[in-house]
C-alpha cells in the first residue's frame, strides 16, 4: 500500500509539474508536453489501472483551480486518455506498435467528440477555430522576435514565412494532430521500455526488426498521386494522409539504421548521437524516410548469402 501511495503521489506531482511547466514556456513547451503522459503511464505499468487511473483523475482535479475546467478537460483529452489507454493495452499483451495505434485511435476519437462539442458551443466552423488558434500562436512568436529587437526587414520576412506556415498548418492540422499524438505515445513506449528494469514486459518486436504493415505503402502511393493531381478537398485529404504516413516510414527507416548499428556493435552513446543527427540535419530525415519506403522491396535487413 505504501508503494502504491508513493506512485500515486509521485505520478500526480510530476504530471502537474510537466503540464504547468509546458504551459508557461509557450512554443518551447511543445517539447515538454511530449513527456506529460509518462508519469501516469509508468504508475499504471508498475501498480495497475487503479493507480494509473487515479493519477489521471487527481491531475484533473488539481488543474481545475489552477487552469480552470477547460484546462482540466484539455489535459484529459491531450494526455490523460493516452496515458491510461496505452499501458492498458500493453498490460493486456498487445504488441507495442499495435498498442500505440489502438491508444492513438482512442485519443483521436475522444478529441473529435470533445472538439465537436466545443465547436458547437462556440457556433463557429472547425476551420475558423483552427485558423484563430494557429494565427494566435504565430502572432505570439512574432511578438517575441520584435521584443528581441530583430531588424524590421527580418520581421517582415518572418511574417511572410509565418503566413505560408499558417496556411499549411490549417490544411494539415488533422494530420499533424495525429502525427504529434502518435509521436508522443511512441516516446512514452520508448521511455517505459527504458524504465522497466524487469518490473514489467514490453510486448512486441524489437525496434531494429520492426516494419510498418505492408498495405500502408499503397495508401502512401495513392496519397502522393492525390497531392500532385487532385484539387480541393481530395488534395487536402491526401496532404493529411502524407502527414501521417511519412513519419511512419521515417520510423521504419530508423529501424533499419538501428539494425545496422546493432549489427556493427555501435556503442549506445554513438547510437544516440547518430539518431540525433539523423533527426536534426537536413536532408537526412528525407533519406531515412526513403530507406523506410524502399525497405518493403529491398528488405535491407534480410541476411545476405555470400556467393563464392
Amino acid at each position: 500500500m505504501r508503494r502504491k501511495v508513493l506512485f500515486l503521489a509521485g505520478g500526480t506531482l510530476l504530471t502537474l509539474l510537466l503540464q504547468l511547466g509546458a504551459g508557461s514556456l509557450g512554443l518551447a513547451g511543445i517539447f515538454l508536453n511530449l513527456f506529460v503522459p509518462l508519469p501516469a503511464a509508468y504508475a499504471f505499468m508498475r501498480e495497475g489501472k487503479t493507480v494509473g487511473g487515479a493519477v489521471v483523475l487527481l491531475c484533473m482535479a488539481a488543474l481545475v483551480p489552477l487552469a480552470g475546467v477547460v484546462g482540466a478537460v484539455g489535459y484529459l483529452v491531450q494526455f490523460g486518455v493516452g496515458s491510461f489507454a496505452l499501458p492498458l493495452l500493453l498490460r493486456r499483451g498487445w504488441a507495442w506498435d499495435r498498442a500505440v495505434a489502438g491508444a492513438l485511435a482512442v485519443v483521436m476519437l475522444v478529441a473529435a467528440v470533445s472538439l465537436g462539442g466545443f465547436v458547437a458551443s462556440r457556433g463557429l466552423p472547425v476551420t475558423t477555430q483552427v485558423k484563430q488558434y494557429v494565427h494566435k500562436e504565430l502572432d505570439q512568436a512574432l511578438t517575441l522576435y520584435q521584443k528581441d529587437n530583430v531588424p524590421k526587414g527580418q520581421i517582415q520576412a518572418l511574417r511572410q514565412a509565418a503566413t505560408r506556415t499558417a496556411d499549411f498548418l490549417v490544411k494539415a492540422y488533422p494530420g499533424l494532430a495525429v502525427g504529434l499524438t502518435g509521436a508522443m505515445l511512441l516516446l512514452v513506449v520508448l521511455l517505459l521500455s527504458r524504465l522497466s528494469a524487469g518490473h514489467y514486459l514490453m510486448p512486441g518486436p524489437s525496434f531494429h526488426l520492426w516494419k510498418a504493415p505492408e498495405p500502408l505503402i499503397w495508401v502512401l502511393i495513392l496519397a502522393g498521386f492525390g497531392l500532385v493531381y487532385a484539387e480541393g478537398w481530395p488534395q487536402i485529404a491526401a496532404l493529411n494522409l502524407l502527414t501521417v504516413l511519412l513519419p511512419i516510414y521515417f520510423l521504419q527507416g530508423l529501424a533499419v539504421v538501428s539494425f545496422f548499428f546493432k549489427k556493427k556493435g555501435v556503442s549506445p552513446l554513438l547510437r544516440t548521437l547518430g539518431f540525433f543527427l539523423i533527426a536534426a540535419l537536413s536532408p537526412i530525415p528525407l533519406i531515412v524516410t526513403g530507406v523506410g519506403v524502399f525497405d518493403l522491396w529491398a528488405d535491407f535487413r534480410k541476411p545476405r548469402i555470400k556467393k563464392t
